[in-house]
């Protein structure tokens, strides 16, 4: 650094000469002063390309003193690596020879500190001419970017990996496996795809919460990425999904790297709370060929392979074969179609509640609950929704199986009217895309809220976006109709479509419910954090009621309280419960 008498000690003039050249010796140390109180950079050199002057930024980004630099050569000083020395020489070169800026003279280069640091900088050369247009030297202009490449690496990094595992992304993936595609087409080379699918993450998620299941699953990716090779790609495709793209890979290699991983999985125990759980992975291998058509099919190639590894018992490796995928697929489909229709034959569904609590404590609202439904397999054992759900929706049964929830639920309200209604309880009962273009449904619902004296906001419907949004004008006509009778509207997993807040104004719903995602890196994540402000927002501008969903902790609680969001349900508050006992007594209050 350079202190305050360095530019007096430069110009120490004798009298007879600074008497001559007082004023050209003025306006140059006015001139300097400038130069060292802007933020940039500053060397000039003359026309040998010694330096005549550095500002302290410059001494800064450099490592050179000004009175140890005056006289050197530009070089030596300024040292630029590789070949932004010689763009930085060209630049110098052209500026002396024809008294111009040199064209696109901001060059981003990496600047040797004289201590050896690598410094990127950003760098500007100008010529320094007189009013006859008389060339003197050379000005070099540069700034310190690294702090901007640094946060363009960061965002770059983000885009293209998993947050919470460090994995590459699906959006990475898909780029990548059309690389490989593209690769096999051009040189016939083979290549493999896994598809992993952990078996048992439910019951970790559902029994410790998510924020145990967020450290499995990185503990999982660590496990995976121990038997990738050089080249590989492991990505977390979405939820408990990863995804393996294994370069220049036979059919052979694939499935013995599959059953490593499956074994590696297989081996470790997850401890959490006192207690160690045990998980399983089922894998799907697809070979990537000349003959792959499109990335759609290979990953769907991948995803029916780990569905049938999945149907076949669990915890297994099972390769695609194009003429028995497509069976296996359907057969494992089929079997979670007789399995519902036995259930519901058998009155094996029951079902569970969980609260949703105001998060301002001086609101009056009370016993606000969820209704969840839950399936019992042949030993009486729970089945989550997510295992027989999907093969429901396919198959179009979601329609009864909404109806039974909405029966059980309303003759129990019957049967204890006066503990329910007179109580003040409500619930929220989730309705599928199905139900809700079905007017059969629409008609059942209306059926049920005049048979047993549905008192009006007893009940609320819960609709999610995506339905929402698939058939807009069929969900606006079901949520007007019942609105009508009386029934309240939520609609759920809010800020994970598209165009939530065009397509809020044409539903006349009462709730928003923020989308989980959203809610659960609340606390450390800034636009998680903007978009719950955003959703909260709109929604009080129109009147509408907020619940956040996935309230882990009292630290996301207390965020939610600052925002404004009404309500909270997750496993902060409480877990989910059953409803009632196995003789079909109410749970709730006791």
């Amino acid at each position: 650094m350079t202190d305050n008498n360095n530019l007096d000690d430069e110009f120490d003039l004798p009298p007879r000469m600074a008497e001559r050249q007082g004023g050209e010796l003025g306006l140059e140390l006015a001139t300097r002063s400038i130069l060292s109180a802007i933020s940039d950079a500053v060397i000039t050199a003359d026309l040998h390309r010694n330096i005549s002057y550095m500002n302290v930024v410059a001494e800064k980004l450099t490592g050179w003193r000004l009175t140890a630099a005056m006289g050197l050569p530009l070089a030596r000083v300024f040292q630029a690596m590789d070949e932004g020395a010689a763009l930085l020489d060209s630049a110098i070169e052209r500026c002396l020879a024809t008294g111009t800026v040199a064209g696109g003279q901001h060059r981003e280069l990496i600047l040797v500190h004289r201590d050896g640091i690598g410094i990127a900088v950003e760098a500007s050369v100008a010529p320094i001419c007189d009013e006859q247009r008389i060339i003197h030297g050379v000005v070099l202009v540069f700034r310190d970017v690294s702090h901007t490449r640094s946060l363009a690496a960061q965002v770059s990094w983000q885009a293209s990996h998993d947050t919470l595992t460090g994995l590459v992304n699906r959006c990475s993936f898909d780029s990548r496996l059309d690389d490989l595609l593209r690769d096999a087409m051009a040189t016939g080379r083979i290549h493999g795809m896994l598809y992993l699918d952990l078996d048992q993450f439910k019951i970790v998620n559902d029994t410790c919460g998510h924020v145990a299941g967020d450290e499995l699953l990185r503990q999982i990716a660590t496990r995976l990425s121990q038997h990738i090779r050089a080249g590989d790609t492991l990505a977390r495709l979405g939820g408990d999904e990863f995804g393996v793209l294994l370069v220049n890979c036979s059919e052979v290699v694939s499935l013995r790297i599959a059953n490593k991983m499956r074994q590696a999985i297989l081996d470790m125990r997850f401890a959490w709370d006192d207690k160690t759980y045990a998980i399983g992975v089922s894998i799907g291998v697809v070979s990537i060929t000349a003959e792959s058509e499109r990335a759609e099919q290979v990953l769907s190639a991948a995803d029916t392979a780990c569905y049938a590894a999945k149907d076949g018992g669990r915890n297994q490796v099972h390769v695609y074969r194009p003429d028995a995928g497509e069976a296996a697929q359907r057969q494992g489909e089929m079997h979670w179609v007789a399995r519902i229709h036995r259930a519901l034959e058998e009155d094996r569904f029951c079902l569970y509640v969980q609260p949703i609590v105001p998060i301002d404590q001086r609101s009056p609202h009370t016993g606000h609950y969820e209704v969840l439904i839950r399936m019992r397999d042949e030993a009486g054992a729970l089945v989550p929704p997510n295992k027989f759900i999907p093969a429901a929706e396919r198959f179009g049964l979601m329609p009864r199986i909404d109806r039974w929830v909405v029966n059980q639920l309303f003759n129990l309200i019957g049967r204890e009217y006066e503990t329910l209604v007179l109580g003040g309880y409500c619930f929220a009962i989730n309705l599928s895309g199905g139900s809700v273009n079905d007017e059969d449904t629409l008609a059942y619902i209306g059926e049920k809220l005049d048979e047993f004296r549905i008192p009006p906001g007893m009940i609320s419907f819960e609709i999610t976006e995506t339905a929402a949004i698939a058939n807009l004008a069929s969900a606006s006509y079901f949520i007007r109709t019942l609105k009508q009778a009386g029934c309240l509207f939520s609609l759920d997993d809010f800020g994970s479509g598209l165009s939530s807040f065009a397509y809020l104004k044409n539903l006349p719903v009462d709730f928003l419910k923020i989308d989980g995602a959203f809610v659960r890196d609340l606390a450390t994540d800034p636009i998680d954090r903007a978009m719950v402000q955003a959703i909260n927002q709109i929604g009080q501008v129109m009147g509408l009621k907020t619940i956040a969903e996935f309230v882990e902790n009292d630290q996301v609680l207390g965020l939610l309280r600052g925002i404004g969001v009404d309500f909270a349900q997750g496993y902060g508050i409480a877990r989910p419960t059953p409803l009632t006992d196995e003789a079909g007594r109410l749970l709730l209050g006791r």
